[in-house]
Parts: structure tokens; sequence; C-alpha cells
């Protein structure tokens, strides 16, 4: 039989497990919860916040529900896309900054760069009448980075033997390999071919020799005493990379009425791809003192330190429709309307895990365990709905403010591969219980002091998406609240404009542990310090535009 407990975000929520021990635990921690999609993975695939687009939409942080007339149109309101008198094409190519802030003393890189392509489109005007209410019939094609996952962090931290729970994550492997039944055979063998990637963490260290399986009379039962004293002062390394980003290629279709009414319509198909690298170091110091168990007795052959490494690859696409409007009741004022339906993903997943120890003169790792088997996971994306208004003061001016609601606690577990010990209606009950519906805010201004020259401003807000107080989503670092600062300027010169912009994007997440073990009255058995990581990215995005 096999036995587990399973946490994917929130530390005291959702659960499931059989065990005939009256203890039970929960597991869980950013070193621990990888054997498959948590929910926490999913929301960070739906987070599109401030998104990507046109140097010009990016310098008014995407307040562009109801402005039009620009390419990024396509990605967040189509009925835009009908306001062009023209046919355009441009290339928007970007500079990616980003770097990380840590509660604990840095390690190793802390800042990642990258060139990518923002953006890329053209629209063409397909009919164009004056004796019918259509004045316009326009098409649209193009490309928009949609989300950005590529950063980099690391620290390193010390916990005192007096700084019980917070010790090693061998503990946690204890605890968790014990409560799934999960023992060596009679030879003394813990196949590395074992299924469940659950409890591969625990299997390479056994194999590393870090854990032992002993008996008493109360049966079988793990331990790290061992090879890790009492005495042991812990340290923790930690270093995590990030690569990738969400693609959408975009095709649109938009009307223009009476130059008063505009709709229009736009199938996005997504690609995705994310790589994640995830180190986990510790170091056994004793500061000169011998290592002992519990009873002062001498442990013979401490272990001195200990390598986990893991990788995490997700690639698949997905597919949504944009609808929206726009209305203007007089020449200067416009309102606009904008819904994006849910993104249907298909993922495949693949999963590695390796372990180095002192055991090995050389430091040699473990032969790698990896999950590439059928790993598809389906599921769809929030909902979002958005609204603005913009006002033009005559040539010289305009100002547009959007609203967005984005329902993240509508996300929908569709498949999940065979095997894997979380349902959908499990995923559910965990979007309902742990997100709700979030608010963005953006505001974006452009005066032109010449006819020739454009200068830009916006600021953006989102937060609210998580129901419960965000201490309590020690699992993983979660993103919170995100804050957007811009500025750009563009140049028309006759046919040819170009505009530059300037992102500023901080993340504010939650803190976090490395790895747990809680009991069902709340009890951390063992556990990590708790930590706190924020993001601040920062875009230059240039737009090269002709008109024909």
């Amino acid at each position: 039989m096999k036995f587990v407990a399973k946490i994917s975000l929130l530390g005291v929520m959702l659960f499931s497990m059989v065990s005939a021990s009256a203890q039970h635990y929960r597991f869980g921690g950013l070193m621990m919860d990888h054997d498959g999609m948590m929910s926490s993975d999913m929301y960070s695939l739906s987070q599109v916040n401030f998104g990507f687009g046109t140097a010009r939409s990016m310098a008014m942080a995407g307040a562009f529900t109801s402005l039009g007339g620009d390419l990024s149109s396509m990605g967040i309101n189509p009925a835009g896309l009908a306001m062009y008198r023209h046919n355009e094409i441009s290339l928007s190519p970007m500079m990616g900054f980003q770097n990380s802030t840590n509660s604990a003393e840095d390690w190793g890189d802390n800042q990642r760069s990258r060139f990518a392509l923002s953006n890329i489109g053209a629209t063409f005007k397909l009919y164009e009448g004056s004796r019918s209410n259509l004045v316009s019939l326009n098409a649209g094609i193009g490309y928009n980075r949609v989300a950005d996952f590529n950063y980099r962090y690391g620290y390193s931290s010390l916990s005192a033997p007096s700084d019980s729970p917070y010790r090693s994550i061998n503990d946690a492997f204890v605890r968790q390999l014990g409560q799934g039944g999960v023992f060596p055979d009679k030879d003394g063998a813990l196949n590395y071919a074992f299924g469940d990637a659950y409890y591969w963490g625990g299997i390479l260290a056994y194999n590393n020799w870090l854990l032992d399986a002993e008996r008493d009379e109360f049966g079988d039962y793990w331990t790290s005493a061992n090879t890790l004293g009492v005495n042991a002062n812990v340290g923790h390394t930690v270093g995590v990379e990030s690569k990738g980003s969400i693609g959408e290629v975009q095709v649109a279709l938009a009307a223009n009425f009476n130059n008063t009414f505009y709709i229009g319509g736009t199938i996005g198909i997504q690609h995705v791809k994310w790589d994640r690298q995830f180190y986990y170091g510790e170091d056994y110091q004793y500061n000169g003192q011998q290592p002992v168990y519990s009873d002062g007795t001498p442990i013979a052959e401490p272990a001195e330190w200990m390598d986990y490494n893991q990788a995490v690859e997700l690639s698949g696409a997905g597919v949504n429709f944009k609808l929206g409007a726009i209305y203007r009741p007089f020449p200067a004022l416009r309102l606009g309307a904008a819904i994006h339906t849910p993104t249907y993903y298909a993922l495949d997943r693949t999963y590695q895990a390796y372990m180095a120890t002192n055991y090995n003169p050389n430091g040699d790792t473990t032969l790698p365990l990896e999950d590439i088997g059928d790993q598809t996971w389906d599921f769809v994306s929030p909902t979002r709905l958005m609204f603005g208004a913009s006002y033009t003061f005559g040539r010289m001016a305009v100002v547009s403010v959007d609203y967005e609601r984005t329902w993240y606690n509508g996300m929908r577990v569709k498949n999940v591969p065979d095997g894997f010990d979380l349902m959908p209606d499990d995923y559910r009950a965990e979007f309902k219980a742990n997100y709700k519906g979030a608010n963005t805010l953006r505001i974006g201004a452009e005066i032109k002091p010449l006819s020739v020259v454009s200068l830009r401003a916006g600021y953006g807000v989102s937060d609210a998406m998580l129901r419960n107080d965000k201490e309590l989503y020690y699992n993983n670092p979660t993103t919170y609240k995100t804050t957007c600062v811009s500025a750009g300027l563009g140049f028309q010169l006759g046919a040819v404009s170009l505009d530059l912009a300037y992102q500023y994007i901080k993340n504010e997440q939650t803190e976090y542990m490395l790895f747990y073990a809680v009991d069902d009255t709340g009890y951390f058995d063992s556990a990590s310090p708790t930590y706190k990581t924020d993001f601040v990215r920062n875009y230059v995005t240039l737009t090269m535009g002709y008109k024909f």
C-alpha cells in the first residue's frame, strides 16, 4: 500500500493520505514539491499582469482597453484594431534585466538578462466603404510575448543545533519515507527505479548513506541519526534558475461602424516553454566538536555535506479567444470592454533528480532519476474581464485608465497523468480555497509637445489574488502583488515610426520554506528557516513601424 501526504500550495489546506499510524504528516517546500504540477505552477503560468507588446503600449503600462490604434490591441482589446485607417507593420525587440533580493545572504548570481522579441505584427485593411454603416474591416496577425519566466536567485544561511526543528531536509525525508511505507528490500536495496517520484529525494538520500532503515519493537523506521549529529550546525545553500516564456501567435479581425462603434476578436495560440533547475546544498558543521548521537555517543562516520539537484521542464501549447468593443459617444471620449476566455493548456512535463555526498571520495553524484513518461497535464487559466476609458485633448494629449478583473479561483484542471495522487476535483477545491478574483489597475498618458514627438508614462498595480493571509503560503514563493512604472518616447517620421519604452516591474512574493514535515496539529517536526525572495525586472523595448 502506498501512503501519501501531499500538499500543493497552502501549507495547511489540502492533503490526502492513508496510514495506520496515528501521527500524520504533510510535506512540502520549495525543494520537495516537484514530482508533479502543483497549483502554484498553474498560478504562475496564468499570471499575465502588464504583459508585453509594442513600445507605445508598454510605456503606458498596457492601458489600451479603450485606446486602440496599436498592434498590441490584438492581445488586449481587438476592437482597437478597427481604428487603423492604413496598413502597418512593426517589430519590437526587447532587453530584459532581472534582479532578485533575498532575506538571507546572497549566494551565486542573483540576476539574469536576456534579449527577446516583445512583439511583431501587421494589420491590413480588408474593406473600406462610404455608403454603409460599416466604415472599414481590418485584419491583423502577429506574435506577442505574454509571460517571462527568466530569473535567477541564490542565498545561504545557517541553522544552529538549538534551532530545531530548522535542521536538515533529511529529517523530512525520514518522516516522508516512513509514513509512505517505503523501505529497502531484504538485501538492503532501495531501487533507483522506484516509480513514484514523490519519494525520490528520500531514496537518493538513502543511497547516498545519509539515511538508515532500522527496526525496533514497534517495527521498521527511518533515521538520519547515524550520519548527522545532534550538535551539528546545518548550512543551507540554495540556487534556483528559471528560463522560458509564453509567446502567443494572434490572428484578429475588427470592424468599424460609423467611426463610433468598434468590435473585434482574436484567436490566440500560445507556445509554452519553462525550464527550472533547483540546487540545494547542506553543510554539517561541528566547529571542532565530535559529532554525537542524542545520548552523547560519538558518531563514527558523520556526513560532511550533501548536494541535491532537481530539474523540471514544461512545454506545450494553449489556445484562447479575445472579444472586445469600443464606443465613442463623442470624438474625445472612448469607452472599451474586452473579455479573454480561459486559455486551455496541454503541457508535457519531465522531471530529473540526483544527489551527491562526501561519502564518495570523488564527489560523484548518483545516477539521475528521470520521469519522462506520459506527463500530459491539461488545465485552463482564469477568465479576464477588462474595462477602460480614455480621453483625448485635441492633438496634444491623451489619458487612459484600465481596470481588469481576473478570477484565479476559476482555474480548472482537466487532466492529470495516470497514477498521480491528486485528481482534478482536488485541484478545483484548492483553487477555490486559496485564490480569489484579482484586481489590476493601469493608467497611461501621452503628451505631444511637437507633432512628431510623443512623451509617455504609465503606472499599474495588481494584487489581492490570495484568499488567505499571505503568511500561510509558505510552500513556494508566491507572487501576491505586482507594481509597474513605465515611461517612453516616440517619433513619427513620415511613414516610419520609432518608439522607445522602459518598464519597471516589481514582484512581491510570500515568505516560504525549503522543506517541512508538519503534523495535523500544526507542529513542524522538521522544517527549514523561512525565506523571502522578491523580483525586480527592467525592460527596454524599441518598436520600429512602417505605414503603407
